[in-house]
């Protein structure tokens, strides 16, 4: 088990460990993107996990999950060297489609790994602090990868190859995971695109509470995610390129204690969750109508609130999904998922275009509040959330 964790965790840390995180939206718009190119960027990402879950799952299937996710990680280092190599444009366009296909790998072969892995050795029941763990290893990655920025009087190129570095380290990391331990689920060699989707909605259908339950968790970890966008927000705010990093440091530090400590709130009622999905809309309002670095305080507490709730959220999720049919679902997971981040990028590029990205901020504030009214209109009357049972 010792072992399992240690490549679990390994790997969430390196795989965001990458020292060009708070710098390469920057690096691309000073080679000539607008910040609606910017977020396009962000789409195509999105599209080439969509278009990626058919044969994903199909490799995942033939190969296994640790093997697909180390051709994933081989994808994200060419992607990214890529953009040494051509600069512009079509270059950025197609590193980020790798990029999107390696999400796509990583969505669906190591999340199904990590609850098989936990679930060989009996563990179901510390999945949620492992879920949690996970995530905060993500994020403490995520948050020193922000050091990148003070790095860049060094040069792009060194940053890049760094980078490359630690998806190296992740493989590793991935090849000491106990093969044994991991049980590739039968998907009744499900492969295209369309026969994919039907069964995942047909599975989900079947079970009301899974359907309401993967649609809160969506709308949760998507509407308020600017991860994506956080040093251009940092440079608008007035921070500094070379400090640029100090944003998503703050913020992905805020993300890691919401993970790190949600599952102590596991028997938080369904109401109180819904409300605080509320005050995390609340809190992006008042951030973008104040939108200075003094106010930075409202988007972290914005960010540990969602973080924590999210973590919860995908952790009944992934109780609630049958064991033969998890890489489907997983992979329906991740569809949806990308489908509504796509919207999502669509919305901040589109606010951006108003002439501020705190525009985008309010925009999606507002869209915070309006899921914390359906969730409490719709979800409380049909479902437990948190219990998974039809009310």
């Amino acid at each position: 088990m010792r072992r399992l964790l240690l490549g679990i965790y390994g790997f969430a840390f390196f795989n965001k460990f990458l020292l060009l995180t708070p710098v390469y939206a920057i690096f691309m718009q000073q080679n000539g993107l607008s910040d609606i190119q910017l977020s396009t960027m962000f789409i195509v990402s999105a599209l080439g996990t969509i278009l990626g879950q058919a044969p994903i799952t199909h490799i995942t299937n033939r190969i296994g999950q640790r093997g697909s996710m180390i051709v994933g990680q081989v994808l994200k280092a060419l992607a990214i060297l890529l953009w040494l190599v051509a600069p512009n444009y079509p270059g950025f366009a197609t590193g980020m489609f790798l990029w999107g296909v390696q999400a796509g790998f990583r969505s669906v072969a190591f999340e199904g790994l990590v609850y098989d892995s936990v679930s060989a050795y009996g563990m179901q029941r510390e999945y949620s602090r492992i879920l949690g763990r996970k995530s905060t290893y993500e994020s403490v990655g995520t948050a020193m990868s922000a050091f990148g920025s003070l790095l860049m009087f060094m040069g792009y190129d060194w940053v890049t190859w760094a980078s490359v570095v630690a998806i190296l380290i992740s493989m590793l990391c991935l090849i000491i995971i106990p093969y044994k331990s991991v049980s590739v689920q039968s998907t009744n060699n499900v492969t295209r695109p369309s026969k994919l989707l039907r069964t995942g909605l047909r599975i989900c259908m079947q079970t009301p509470c899974l359907m309401s339950t993967m649609l809160l968790t969506l709308f949760v970890i998507n509407i308020p995610f600017l991860d994506d966008f956080l040093s251009p927000i940092g440079l608008q705010i007035g921070i500094p390129t070379e400090y640029i990093g100090i944003v998503p440091l703050f913020l992905l530090g805020c993300a890691t204690i919401g993970q790190r400590f949600a599952y102590k709130f596991t028997k938080i009622s369904d109401m109180l969750l819904y409300i605080l999905i509320g005050l995390v809309g609340l809190l992006f309002i008042f951030f973008g109508v104040q939108y200075n670095i003094s106010a930075l305080w409202l988007m972290g507490m914005a960010y540990m609130l969602f973080y924590g709730i999210y973590t919860l959220l995908y952790s009944r999720f992934q109780h609630m999904i049958p064991s033969r049919y998890r890489s489907v679902v997983l992979s329906l997971y991740t569809t949806v998922n990308y489908v509504l981040y796509m919207i999502v990028c669509g919305i901040v590029g589109l606010g951006a275009t108003l002439g501020s990205w705190r525009f985008s901020i309010i925009i999606l504030g507002g869209l915070m509040l309006c899921l914390c009214v359906w969730a409490i209109l719709f979800l409380r009357r049909h479902c437990s959330v948190l219990t998974g049972r039809q009310i």
